[in-house]
């Protein structure tokens, strides 16, 4: 896109963040460079303006954000997932608490290390256990990477742990949570681990589909925080150099890839009323919640959602057709089977498909507002979707890593947040929009 004189282009700014003009280095003319909250001073002009300034943007940066509102971006993957989360790194001064299942991405492990080498605090948590505790080789050197440069380069601000049953008795099956705390003020959460397919820049086929949202909330950080600290510091955590990993080659070349014809969502930004945590082991009830908040129509995009739990109807399905019965419209969009092979490991009763076919039933059978479908990858473009989101009433979603298995919402650690923010419901409505037409078309 052609820069326009005066218009700011960068990472979404957040209340409290400064940006100057360059009156040196007009590349274009009217580009602005971000300085994240302070003044980098060039020219007589800034120096007078200097004084006049400082002290408002002390002001804004000193004023916390409340729980009842703040800022907020959103992205898409795969198609601006690393643009957010590239804003979002670069955008830490302080520290960087992450938290993530699988963390592949090459890019953003540079990042990390960058940030550290200049003097952030980055703390990195992943699991250790994926795939039966088997890791690949490609993957493993990433994260190799990354643990020598904290080492080598970051002067002991950089720290690399794994969750494994090696340190004894876990907490959680899985450590299946995606979230990032910047500054103790900001939060990214989403659904997609970090991997070259979900946070892809150049939009290429082979990724997946999924949400990620960026917010400025003190509360909301300080309770992600909390959540983190407390499992870092958990017995069942080692620093990376500690933890055997079972290696194996992941044999075959990745297929060709190329530029998807789809349309794509740039990032979007607006405000939110308020945010929530939800978080595993044992969710239901704040996920239940969200869906019984629906009044008028209610979209969900889910990666599995099988129709039992111990041989018991899934809560969260039947949750949809109260919904339903209550007179809101309800559209479920699940993942389809299909897109992982063989391989998926998906017995034949909890598969999507059986989900939908039920689901189809019940609003036959009542005349119900209820509707039911797989994604189309092909339409897409993408590999499958990994997504676990909602949103209600075009004012509300759920942006989240909680599947709607039992095993995710009662044993796994993970991390959901509830956003009252009509501007994100706008931006997820219509990526579920393009979602579910080429999906049904």
């Amino acid at each position: 896109m052609a820069a326009k004189p005066g218009i700011w282009l960068g990472a979404p700014l957040f209340y409290g963040e400064v940006v100057k003009k360059n009156i040196f280095v007009q590349n274009p003319p009217g580009f602005w460079e971000n300085r994240a909250g302070f003044f980098h001073l060039q020219g007589d002009i800034m120096k007078q303006l200097f004084s006049c300034f400082f002290l408002f943007a002390i002001l804004l940066q000193s004023a916390p954000s409340t729980a009842a509102d703040g800022d907020a971006a959103f992205a898409v993957s795969p198609e601006s997932a690393f643009s957010l989360i590239e804003g979002a790194i670069r955008d830490a001064r302080d520290s960087i608490e992450m938290n993530i299942y699988m963390l592949t991405n090459r890019s953003v492990t540079q990042l990390l290390a960058d940030k550290a080498q200049s003097g952030v605090k980055v703390t990195v948590l992943i699991e250790g256990e994926t795939f039966g505790g088997e890791m690949l080789a490609p993957v493993k050197r990433v994260l190799d990477d990354l643990y020598l440069r904290f080492e080598q380069q970051s002067n002991g601000r950089g720290k690399l742990f794994v969750m494994t049953s090696q340190a004894g008795n876990r907490r959680y099956t899985f450590n299946h949570a995606k979230y990032m705390i910047v500054d103790g003020r900001k939060t990214f959460v989403s659904s997609e681990n970090i991997t070259g397919s979900a946070f892809n820049s150049k939009n290429l086929t082979g990724g997946t589909r999924g949400w990620e949202i960026y917010l400025e909330n003190l509360s909301l950080a300080r309770t992600l925080s909390k959540i983190f600290q407390e499992d870092i510091q958990g017995s069942d955590v080692l620093s990376y150099e500690k933890v055997q990993f079972k290696v194996k080659d992941p044999g075959g070349d990745l297929p060709p890839r190329h530029t998807r014809d789809v349309k794509a969502f740039g990032r979007g930004v607006g405000r939110f009323s308020s945010a929530s945590v939800c978080d595993s082991p044992k969710s239901q009830e704040c996920v239940l919640k969200f869906i019984r908040s629906a009044k008028k129509e209610l979209s969900v995009e889910h990666l599995s959602l099988p129709l039992r739990w111990s041989g018991k109807t899934n809560p969260i399905v039947q949750e949809l057709v109260k919904a339903a019965k209550k007179g809101v419209k309800v559209r479920v969009l699940l993942n389809d089977d299909d897109s992982f092979g063989d391989e998926g490991g998906v017995s034949p009763a909890d598969k999507n498909l059986v989900t939908v076919k039920w689901l189809k039933e019940e609003a036959a059978r009542g005349g119900l507002p209820l509707q039911a479908a797989t994604f189309s990858n092909k339409a897409l473009e993408v590999n499958y979707v990994h997504n676990k989101g909602m949103v209600a009433d075009e004012s509300r979603v759920f942006v989240s890593s909680i599947n709607g298995t039992e095993n995710s919402v009662v044993n796994n650690r993970e991390i959901a947040v509830s956003v009252n923010s009509a501007d994100a419901a706008n931006y997820f409505g219509e990526v579920f929009d393009l979602d579910w037409n080429l999906s049904n078309r």
